[in-house]
C-alpha cells in the first residue's frame, strides 16, 4: 500500500485499546537505546482471543537520569529491568549490553498486566500502559 492511494479523510483517528488485564506476550527484536539513553522494547500479545498480535511498546529510563515528576534517580529502573530480564529467563553474558541481551532473548514469552492512562488536557487519548514493576514467566 502506497502512501498515494491512502486518504486521509477516510482515517479514524479513534485508536482500539486493549483492554485492561494480564496478558501473554512475546518479547520482539529491535530493543535500542534512544538519544535520551532510555531502552525501548516492544513485544507482541500472543493466545488472547482477538488481540492476538496486537503489539505494545513500553520503555526503561536511564537509570542515572533524573526523573521529571520526582526530580529523583531513575535507579528504580535498573531493578525492574533485571526483573523483566528473569522473568524472560535470561541470563546475562558478561559485557553484553540490556539491549543486546533482549534482542539475543527475543521471542521468549512473559505475562503482565496492561492497564490506561485517561486522557488529560495535554494528552486527549487515553493510553495503553505496560506495568514494567511485575512481570512473571509465562505460564
Amino acid at each position: 500500500m502506497a502512501w498515494t492511494n491512502i486518504n486521509l479523510a477516510d482515517v479514524s483517528t479513534q485508536l482500539e485499546l486493549i483492554p485492561q488485564g494480564t496478558y501473554t506476550f512475546e518479547l520482539s527484536p529491535g530493543a535500542k537505546f534512544d538519544e535520551k539513553g532510555n531502552l525501548r522494547v516492544s513485544a507482541t500479545i500472543v493466545n488472547d482471543g482477538e488481540f492476538t498480535g496486537k503489539r505494545v511498546f513500553f520503555s526503561y529510563p536511564d537509570p542515572e537520569s533524573i526523573s521529571g515528576k520526582t526530580g529523583k534517580l531513575n535507579s528504580w529502573s535498573a531493578t525492574a529491568l533485571k526483573r523483566f530480564t528473569e522473568a524472560l529467563g535470561a541470563d546475562y553474558q558478561p559485557g553484553e549490553s540490556p539491549d543486546a541481551l533482549l534482542n539475543r532473548v527475543a521471542g521468549a514469552h512473559f505475562q503482565t498486566a496492561i492497564t490506561h492512562t485517561a486522557p488529560t488536557e495535554q494528552y486527549p487519548n487515553a493510553s495503553v500502559n505496560v506495568n514494567i514493576f511485575n512481570m512473571k514467566p509465562a505460564a
